[in-house]
């Protein structure tokens, strides 16, 4: 079975690494937000796309689920000494290796797709790490402070400002890649990973020509709620959609991915949901164990929604 996964953050990371515990490298597509990227110190940083890489390289910091494990700082000690701008952004020496060759090899006109697979490739991952777009599409974030780039929020202010609006105009006039769209259209099961909806899912979705492509994919979609017990497991999810008024339930969440999403995943502590939901956003609603803090947990997750699409078999109902 052919899986393709749209992530971000830590949620995603770790539904990527249950996937890639039980598939053939080749049969696993993993779709990464863009939307974090930035520039710091000169390089360019893919926060989600490193998260991912360094999880499924087995590199991560288990403690802070990001950045390298054991990894150093002295790099960025200097930064702030010298009070360099933008060094409120954690990045190891490690971090700066990869950020150094990324921001090179891009500089001689190579995709972020054809670096991202280099470097992968070097990191012992053998699965398709693919960024949704070679286009920068930053997330921008009006709060009460302004209109800020999303690392200057989520990072430098620690997610503090309340949030009037996010704003995705970069993402509009770029283009999801061919290998994206392939991805997609090869799967038999995609899966929007319990990464942040607002944060790591919604800037790929709006990506042009993603929601088409999404649309036009043939296997089963299914979108695995981030919300255990009306809580996020980490980040400021329940805040942000409350600072947005969108609701901050599982009906809200899923609501928002219901004209392209076949089946939404809950997690079986809120199985009292499965009604409302499927009532509510017209969905097929199942409960599933979706707390994932360890690759056994994530592995069986990912069984149990390969099982989910070969049940259901691969004629989506969406599109």
């Amino acid at each position: 079975m052919k899986v393709a996964i749209l992530a971000g953050g830590v949620g995603g990371a770790r539904m990527a690494l249950g996937f890639a515990g039980i598939l053939p490298p080749e049969d696993l597509s993993i779709i990464v937000n863009v939307g974090d990227d930035d520039r710091f110190h000169g390089l360019y940083v893919c926060p989600d796309l490193d998260t991912i890489l360094y999880t499924l390289s087995g590199v991560v910091d288990r403690v802070q689920s990001w950045g390298v494990a054991d990894d150093g700082t002295r790099a960025l000690e200097v930064l702030r000494k010298l009070n360099s701008p933008g060094a409120w952004m954690k990045l190891g020496d490690a971090d700066l290796g990869l950020h150094l060759y990324r921001t090179s090899r891009l500089a001689q006109g190579v995709s972020l797709t054809a670096v991202t697979e280099q470097v992968s490739f070097r990191f012992g991952v053998h699965c398709a790490l693919l960024p949704v777009s070679d286009e920068e599409c930053p997330t921008m974030v009006e709060s009460a402070t302004g209109l800020q780039r999303f690392q200057e929020w989520f990072v430098r202010d620690r997610a503090g400002p309340a949030v009037k609006k996010l704003r995705f105009q970069a993402a509009h006039r770029a283009q999801v890649t061919d290998r994206v769209r392939g991805a997609l259209r090869a799967a038999d099961l995609v899966v929007l990973a319990p990464s942040n909806p607002y944060l790591s899912i919604l800037p790929m979705l709006e990506v042009g020509g993603m929601r088409e492509a999404l649309h036009q994919a043939i296997g089963l979609k299914v979108a695995v709620s981030p919300l255990i017990g009306g809580r996020a497991i980490k980040g400021p999810l329940v805040k942000l959609m409350s600072d947005l008024g969108v609701g901050s339930s599982n009906s809200d969440i899923a609501a928002s991915y219901s004209d392209f999403v076949d089946v939404f995943v809950v997690d079986e502590a809120d199985s009292r949901d499965v009604t409302n939901v499927s009532h509510e956003c017209a969905l097929q609603v199942t409960a599933m164990p979706t707390l994932i803090p360890d690759a056994p947990r994530a592995e069986d997750l990912a069984r149990r929604l390969i099982e989910l699409a070969r049940t259901r078999g691969t004629t989506g109902v969406a599109g």
